[in-house]
């Protein structure tokens, strides 16, 4: 594994360590802090801002878990596009391909924040790793494999369903 990929898979771990926890930018009479919800449902404070902390580093330290997840987001979307031109490139002529539905859940799988909704609003039970939440979807989506949700009209809608109540649970829980 390249320097690249170990950074990167160290980036994931120290993520996933938290747990699902959600940051929020909050503030006291002393100033302020960023605290954290846990999956467990507690409160807990993180971290205290200097007076001196200007507005954007105060901004840039309280998503700092969102900005991570997004990024690896894309990276992994970078990655399996490229996967998926090359295997596509190896057996078949090249042709206009629909969206990747199988890739992108499988990427959801990893992020921390959707199995802590898969857990919250589907029954997930814990320990809320990869291949749990990936069973659980594929329950949930009614598929015995992803790769259906690139075949299966309706598993695809199904899968685009769950992906905006995701969505709204993300906005709502800010």
């Amino acid at each position: 594994m390249s320097d690249e990929g170990k950074e990167l898979r160290r980036i994931r771990n120290k993520l996933s360590a938290l747990s699902g926890a959600q940051w929020f930018l909050a503030a006291d009479d002393i100033g302020n802090f960023v605290e954290a919800k846990t999956a467990q449902g507690d409160v807990v404070e993180v971290a205290r801002f200097h007076k001196g902390a200007t507005p954007e580093e105060i901004e840039f330290f309280a998503n700092a878990p969102y900005i991570a997840m997004f990024l690896l987001g894309l990276v992994d979307r970078a990655i399996a596009s490229v996967k998926c031109g090359q295997s596509a490139r190896a057996n078949k002529p090249a042709q206009h391909d629909p969206r990747n539905y199988a890739a992108e859940a499988s990427m959801k799988c990893g992020e921390p924040a959707f199995k802590l909704y898969i857990h919250e609003k589907h029954g997930l039970e814990k320990p809320l790793t990869d291949d749990r939440v990936a069973v659980k979807l594929r329950s949930l989506l009614g598929v015995s494999s992803r790769k259906a949700l690139n075949s299966d009209p309706q598993a695809a809608e199904r899968w685009r369903s769950l992906r905006a109540g995701y969505t709204a649970w993300r906005r709502a829980s800010r």
